[in-house]
């Protein structure tokens, strides 16, 4: 599950073939991710997603991947510094991880934190394993 930021959409694909987590997986991809399953209002839905590829194709793992500036979050604009940003991001999506771990003990949770930077069309993206 990820964000469905445009910006980081072709450079996430293309990192996703070099983990070798292309072909045989479902992705889901909300606004704010992680935030959708720490958020009470947004949590229902967001585990259904995950409940839906359990019980259709037997997934054992979820890779939740949030990144910095998102709009979901209110971007860069809503944070003192990028440390507090990163600290908001990475303890959502540990509180998320916890979250799904209850309703799915049998599921691993990887979790990434993805940095874009650049304007206009020349994204750079990079990503952090949690």
């Amino acid at each position: 599950m990820h964000c469905m930021d445009y910006r980081f959409l072709p450079e996430i694909e293309k990192w996703m073939e070099e983990q070798k987590l292309l072909g045989n997986v479902d992705i889901v991809s909300i606004a704010g991710s992680a935030k959708n399953i720490v958020d009470k209002s947004t949590r229902a839905f967001a585990l259904k997603q995950i409940e839906i590829s359990r019980s259709l194709h037997g997934i054992k793992k979820v890779h939740l991947m949030d990144h910095i500036d998102c709009g979901a979050y209110g971007g860069h604009a809503a944070f003192v510094d990028e440390t507090t940003e990163k600290t908001k991001m990475v303890t959502d999506l540990q509180s998320a991880a916890e979250i799904i771990k209850q309703s799915f003990p049998d599921l691993e949770v990887v979790l990434w934190l993805a940095h874009i930077k650049g304007q206009g069309h020349g994204w750079e993206v990079s990503v952090e394993k949690i």
